[in-house]
């Protein structure tokens, strides 16, 4: 289609195609509503994330010849292992597959018009300016991560822990997690296996760890676990964790651009994907009352008031993480704290 085509007002306009958008779009497809999704990107679906599921995406459903599940995880403290059985298995998925596969829910829709390669420069009432014009919405969603335009147009900083990572291409069979408080504080290395490959890479805090020891952390981890790895394949992404509010009269943010990402675990997917879905809800019935959005916030702030208590008590580190792996073994605490 011509761009010249394209109609300039719209209902609804979704800024970033990631798994908040694309949920979003989907709640909206076939309600009347005219929807504008755009993505900076060329390709919608590729992006720097481990790729993992946990349980809080259940009732999503997802490519089953894509995706791997693992019920058993290894978590090791420095040497010390310990085996760990989720009721709820973790499950892995590369983000290209997984926006693909959401992408395709609604690419045919007769109410949703996407555009990718178009990134937006700035953000007046009720309009937006982007690199192929200006359009006009009546509500609009920041779905456009972690660095996310919208969120600064709302006057929101960001407060980020990052994720750095290589794709091995020896595919293994274990989920793992790997702590050591005197290396990493409160950060972690995981092992995550996918259908093609392994995805390794360490989560940290930027306030704790530097970008440039976290990232010879992992080196030498790779390199002491005779895992093969090129710098060319070396990845990095913040996560933004600052939750302000998603709802902002006539303007929405969902997943990273909302902050919903956990500070404690770095997960992202399953928040994405929530919050994108409630917001949909929320456009179509302004008297929704987002319960779904609510209980995610609550196992947020459940993740992260475990980190700050191991934060704050250093000396009795090791003490307090054998007291909740025993915890973890159990199904109500898995409930709990949301895997």
């Amino acid at each position: 289609m011509l761009l010249g085509n394209i109609k300039r007002d719209y209902d609804v306009i979704i800024a970033g195609a990631g798994p908040a958008g694309l949920e979003c779009a989907y709640q909206l497809d076939n309600s009347g509503l005219t929807v504008l999704l755009i993505e900076k990107n060329k390709i919608i679906g590729p992006k720097t994330c481990a790729g993992g599921l946990t349980y809080q995406v259940r009732g999503f459903d997802f490519p089953e010849d894509r995706t791997r599940s693992f019920s058993h995880q290894q978590i090791f403290l420095k040497n010390k292992k310990y085996e760990i059985t989720l009721v709820n298995p973790l499950k892995t998925i590369t983000r290209l597959d997984l926006g693909q596969h959401l992408l395709n829910r609604i690419k045919n829709s007769g109410n949703i018009k996407i555009l990718t390669d178009t990134s937006v420069s700035a953000i007046e009432k009720n309009k937006i300016t982007t690199n192929k014009g200006i359009f006009h919405f009546k509500y609009l969603v920041g779905a456009d991560g972690s660095n996310s335009t919208v969120r600064r147009h709302l006057g929101l900083k960001p407060e980020v822990t990052f994720g750095f990572y290589y794709e091995i291409p020896n595919v293994t069979g274990k989920c793992i997690w790997y702590l050591n408080f005197d290396l990493l504080n409160s950060g972690y290395i995981w092992v995550f296996p996918h259908k093609e490959h392994t995805n390794i890479g360490i989560f940290f805090n930027p306030v704790h760890l530097s970008s440039k020891k976290a990232r010879e952390i992992l080196n030498k981890y790779l390199t002491d676990n005779h895992y093969e790895f090129s710098e060319d394949g070396f990845k990095a992404a913040p996560e933004n964790h600052s939750y302000s509010g998603c709802v902002f009269n006539n303007i929405f943010l969902s997943g990273d651009a909302a902050g919903l990402a956990s500070k404690a675990t770095g997960e992202g997917i399953s928040f994405a994907l929530i919050s994108g879905r409630e917001i949909g809800k929320k456009i179509l019935n302004p008297d929704y009352k987002m319960a779904e959005l609510k209980r995610i916030l609550t196992l947020k702030k459940r993740q992260e008031r475990f980190l700050k208590i191991f934060e704050m008590s250093p000396r009795l580190q090791r003490l307090l993480f054998r007291i909740f792996v025993n915890l973890l073994k159990t199904k109500w605490f898995q409930s709990y704290i949301g895997n």
